[in-house]
């Protein structure tokens, strides 16, 4: 089944736009563009009836999080009162390890069934200790924990975007991109020594996709192809 990015012109780049359910990776620098990519889906989705969930792993309040999203033209507060609920993981349950965080997700997000979650940014996990050995996670244990929550999110037919702070150059080393079914990186680059951003899609399993960089600006609308 596929289902719109709702993000002009992206759906093409997609051939039809997201598997559902999957998981989808976005990639990029700091400043890149990520949460306004996912943030542009989810109230276009939800404009279109579509029942959302953005989930931060920062801590953030939700006065915050709306203060960032309201100069966007897609930011409809109507939205958020109905079917886009906004979450903040709090540090205390950051801290408290893998399953604090699993149930907190399973409770608020995997019972209530949303069509389409963000969470935002993944980079906290990789801090995370095993909440019963009260020690820091191993590589093989964070890859483990992480294919298992996407399993969750495909098993509920939850389209899952996640954000994640990864530079063009350290994509290929990553393990981030090996656990998700699409990845999808935010940069930029400088021709004729002006600089640009681009959107690159880097995978998209078990279906085709346009490649290459195709430019982007970040504009009132949000992203614009």
């Amino acid at each position: 089944m596929r289902t719109p990015s709702y993000v002009a012109k992206f759906d093409h780049l997609l051939h039809g736009g997201f598997l559902k359910p999957s998981s989808v990776l976005i990639a990029g620098s700091c400043g890149a563009g990520k949460t306004n990519l996912c943030m542009q889906s989810l109230f276009n989705a939800a404009k279109n009836g579509e029942r959302c969930a953005y989930i931060s792993m920062l801590s953030e309040s939700e006065d915050k999080m709306i203060r960032a999203l309201s100069t966007f033209s897609f930011y409809n507060e109507e939205q958020v009162k109905e079917n886009l609920d906004l979450y903040s993981i709090s540090s205390d349950i950051v801290a408290k390890g893998d399953f604090a965080i699993f149930e907190y997700l399973n409770e608020n997000i995997l019972k209530k069934r949303y069509s389409r979650v963000v969470i935002d940014t993944m980079n906290i996990l990789e801090d995370i200790e095993s909440t019963f050995d009260e020690r820091p996670f191993h590589r093989s244990e964070l890859r483990s924990f992480v294919q298992n929550l996407l399993q969750e999110f495909d098993e509920k037919d939850i389209l899952l975007m996640a954000t994640c702070e990864i530079p063009a150059s350290d994509i290929d080393s990553s393990l981030w991109p090996y656990m998700f079914d699409t990845v999808i990186l935010l940069g930029t680059e400088e021709h004729d020594n002006t600089p640009y951003r681009y959107l690159e899609i880097l995978k998209e399993r078990g279906s085709d996709f346009t490649m290459g960089k195709h430019k982007f600006r970040i504009t009132e609308d949000g992203i614009v192809l």
